[in-house]
């Protein structure tokens, strides 16, 4: 089998534990509990232990990153992409630029969400580029190592925004778009993870399991998004 052949399952969280106070009533559930998070790794190793392949994100950089997910992800000797937003740092409830660079040390990777959690469709040129390019650069300051993947904000995108991602060289462009990746693909479709999401749901996450409908709707999305509108 090729790489190009080889697919993975993306499971992407945000918050862990209680959300903060800054955490409005539309993001609340995709916090995970502390208890459900445990749930969903032991079944990531039980799924992988059978030959699955299943990669983690989390996208927004919040403090539970490092304060639950890296410890519970060491325990059972896996390891997780974290996409940070720049603009929070300085808010003790976000990774601080000493978290990223602890966390980038102990070989969980950093990539980025942009500076201020913007809808890239919606900004000017100047705003896009400080929310790729330069927040880019200022984050491979930080991490001392090239960042190169990117998670676009709310998985919202358009032919507009894929194309100049792709002109600014990132090695992966991660969406929300659901199902399997294509391991060797640029583009990565995620399966962000809910308070909601039961053991059924996570099983057929992880085994891309969905009505034929589903997937032609899937699909036709993203022919839309990526090439036409």
């Amino acid at each position: 089998m090729t790489a190009e052949s080889l697919h993975h399952i993306i499971l992407n969280f945000h918050g862990l534990g209680t959300p903060h106070a800054d955490v409005d009533a539309t993001e609340a559930p995709y916090w995970l509990s502390v208890a459900q998070f445990e749930q969903v790794l032991d079944r990531v190793q039980s799924f992988s232990s059978g030959g699955g392949r299943v990669r983690l994100t989390f996208d927004d950089g919040n403090r539970s990153d490092l304060e639950i997910a890296v410890q519970k992800l060491r325990q059972r000797g896996l390891e997780a992409t974290f996409f940070v937003l720049l603009g929070r740092m300085a808010d003790p409830r976000y990774l601080s630029a000493e978290d990223i660079r602890d966390m980038a040390a102990s070989d969980m990777n950093i990539g980025l969400h942009g500076r201020h959690h913007l809808d890239w469709r919606h900004v000017a040129a100047e705003t896009f580029q400080d929310e790729t390019v330069r927040a880019a650069y200022e984050l491979s300051e930080i991490t001392g190592s090239c960042i190169d993947e990117v998670a676009i904000p709310f998985g919202a995108y358009n032919r507009k925004i894929m194309a100049a991602l792709h002109r600014q060289h990132f090695r992966k462009i991660h969406t929300s778009d659901t199902g399997a990746a294509c391991i060797s693909a640029r583009i990565q479709p995620r399966n962000t993870i809910r308070a909601d999401t039961d053991v059924a749901s996570l099983g057929q996450i992880l085994q891309d399991r969905y009505s034929l409908q589903r997937r032609l709707k899937r699909r036709l999305s993203q022919l839309l998004r990526r090439h036409l509108l």
